[in-house]
């Protein structure tokens, strides 16, 4: 148990979720409660008696993060309410607390997987595994910085309520150190002979993705097209923790493989069929997320463009409004989309090096276009 308080508190610091010297607190119940801190708190030992529980993170995040979230926590005095579609589905919505009371972060705790409470940090469960509780920390960090950016834009630009002059002094400051990471793009651009080359590839595409921030690492998908067979990431799976996690899809039909692959398996497949490409990446780099939702509502039939970035509507799956219906066609000419409130796909017909690199691109070129727009209407 030790092992893993030690690899997600890494995570978490590896990650940018917080500060090196911030106070970072995980549990993880065995035989007994082990931990990182000093020892266990009398209202820590209380929600592991309290909750059917047996993981905990207590943790503050960046420090950037945390002004965003005691701002969101003075607009919104007991219940903040994401608005892009992965967190509106995973997390629903965060409960405000007002202190580290056992009673109270347990009331929070019981019907969502984490809350925040005012003036100490984020708190998180597992149920079975301390990335779980992992999972839900890095969502709420999503959750709160998109939702602080997408409602400071869209009321500035007549879209919601106008923000608060406190709010839009915040964002001033924190535009800069929000600026999406840069650096050279160290995947190869030789295309993988063999099945361990496709799989080498798949794994250092899916470690930058995670170190550049343009998704969190449960999250996103990542897939390449051989000889008929597309080798995809399944399922829940970490994107900086593939090994072991990519499953072999025939496109004949021939194996069930595809029962434990990525939800998106189905759009995958038809911006292949589409686009004629081999490699698709997708993320969930947050200026995209924030510009996609810029302006009224997006109907399911409807499209509209970040300069040349088609934005299209649908949600996760294969049902009457899946993204599988609007996103190949939307990707067929510019080999990239975005999801309205979702995230970014993009593809190649070489490796996924040159996948990765549009997927920055259109990360830096919304934040730009963030930052043009703020300015104007400032």
């Amino acid at each position: 148990m030790m092992d893993q308080v030690h690899k997600y508190h890494a995570k978490l610091v590896g990650q940018g979720l917080v500060d090196t010297q911030g106070p970072v607190e995980l549990y993880g119940l065995d035989d007994e409660i082990y931990t990182n801190s000093t020892g266990v708190p009398e209202e820590v030992a209380a929600l592991f008696g309290r909750l059917n529980i047996n993981s905990l993170i207590i943790a503050r995040p960046n420090q950037v993060q945390w002004s965003i979230i005691q701002e969101l926590s003075r607009l919104n005095q007991s219940l903040i309410c994401p608005c892009d579609c992965e967190s509106l589905t995973f997390i629903h919505d965060i409960p405000l607390v007002e202190c580290l009371e056992a009673s109270a972060v347990a009331r929070a705790l019981n019907r969502r997987k984490g809350c925040i409470v005012k003036d100490v940090g984020i708190v998180t469960t597992g149920s079975v595994s301390l990335e779980q509780a992992f999972i839900s920390f890095s969502s709420i960090c999503f959750a709160t910085f998109v939702k602080f950016f997408a409602d400071c834009l869209n009321g500035l630009t007549g879209f919601g309520p106008l923000p608060e002059p406190r709010s839009l002094d915040m964002l001033f400051s924190l535009m800069d150190k929000c600026r999406p990471l840069e650096g050279a793009n160290t995947l190869s651009r030789d295309i993988p002979r063999s099945e361990d080359a496709i799989l080498a590839s798949l794994d250092q595409a899916g470690k930058i993705v995670v170190d550049r921030r343009l998704v969190d690492s449960f999250f996103g998908n990542i897939s390449s097209l051989d000889a008929g067979t597309i080798y995809i990431s399944q399922t829940g799976s970490s994107l900086d923790e593939l090994p072991g996690h990519i499953d072999r899809v025939p496109l004949d039909g021939s194996s069930t493989c595809e029962l434990t692959a990525s939800s998106e398996l189905l759009a995958h497949v038809r911006v292949y069929e589409r686009t004629g490409d081999t490699a698709i990446l997708h993320g969930h780099p947050r200026f995209s997320v924030i510009m996609s939702m810029h302006g009224e509502p997006l109907g399911f039939d409807e499209k509209r463009f970040i300069a040349d970035v088609p934005v299209v509507a649908g949600e996760v799956g294969a049902g009457r409004h899946g993204l599988v219906h609007t996103l190949p066609a939307a990707m067929e000419q510019t080999h990239a989309a975005i999801v309205h409130g979702h995230g970014t796909f993009t593809s190649s017909p070489g490796t996924l090096c040159e996948a990765f690199d549009a997927l920055s691109a259109i990360e830096q070129l919304c934040y730009a276009r963030y930052h043009c727009l703020v300015a104007s209407h400032a």
